[in-house]
């Protein structure tokens, strides 16, 4: 019987092996992020139980987090994003305004992340004389209470899974080109590009730090009704830096 070694496992219990093995990470990131899926809800107010699949792309979570209707299309420069601390302890799903460049709301913290590294050793060279790294992670995120009486989030909670590119001079995530963003394992743990119909950027797709899936429930109220959406399946594209001069 052949046996695949684990070479590093992270988390909350991170060995010295991984930390020599890459850089000191300090500080946090923030990247652009394209999300969306179908969500599983009990139609209200029909005397047969009914199920209502709607779908929600990340502009929609924005809006409900700032209290505005799910669909409104008038502040077109707060869009998702997610921050990673560079040591992989924390991430949070945000409302980032590209007109400030700042984090204006927050969607979801993460109560737990964790994660494995995986040296490339015949990926590109990032820095001279070193490859870059690859971290595989499981984060479990809560919900946060935000928005208004009529459109807000209630809470809830989202298991992301899906990998990133980590930049080997400083331990902190970091896109690369597209074209050298893929993993073979990639259709296997459900990670795929989303389409720019289903949640546009108004930049063109060149760059990417990585791709995740998402399993959980969101509860809500959507112009005055209060629901609970199921989340069997959806897809983040983790994409380009985002600057931060000041957050919430």
């Amino acid at each position: 019987m052949i046996r695949k070694k684990w070479i590093v496992l992270g988390g909350a219990g991170l060995t010295a092996v991984a930390v020599s093995a890459l850089a000191v990470a300090s500080g946090s990131k923030t990247f652009r992020t394209i999300a969306y899926f179908t969500g599983v809800a009990q139609r209200p107010y029909t005397q047969l139980p009914t199920i209502d699949y709607i779908p929600i792309n990340g502009n929609n979570l924005v809006n409900l987090a700032m209290g505005r209707d799910v669909a409104d299309t008038n502040v077109p420069n707060q869009v998702l994003a997610l921050t990673f601390q560079c040591d992989l302890s924390a991430a949070s799903l945000v409302a980032y305004d590209r007109t400030t460049s700042n984090i204006v709301g927050t969607i979801a913290n993460s109560t737990s992340v964790d994660f494995a590294y995986n040296v490339r050793t015949n990926g590109v060279r990032i820095v001279p004389g070193q490859t870059n790294e690859v971290a595989r992670f499981v984060s479990r995120f809560q919900i946060q209470e935000v928005g208004s009486a009529t459109n807000a989030l209630l809470g809830g909670f989202l298991t992301v899974a899906g990998r990133i590119q980590i930049d080997p001079a400083t331990g902190c995530p970091m896109p690369v080109a597209v074209a050298l963003d893929t993993d073979p394992h990639d259709k296997i743990f459900a990670g795929k590009e989303i389409p720019n119909n289903e949640d546009k950027d108004t930049v063109k797709l060149r760059v990417r730090t990585g791709l995740a899936h998402m399993i959980g429930v969101i509860d809500l109220v959507a112009e005055g009704t209060t629901n609970t959406v199921l989340v069997p399946l959806g897809n983040l594209s983790i994409r380009y830096d985002l600057p931060v001069t000041a957050a919430p």
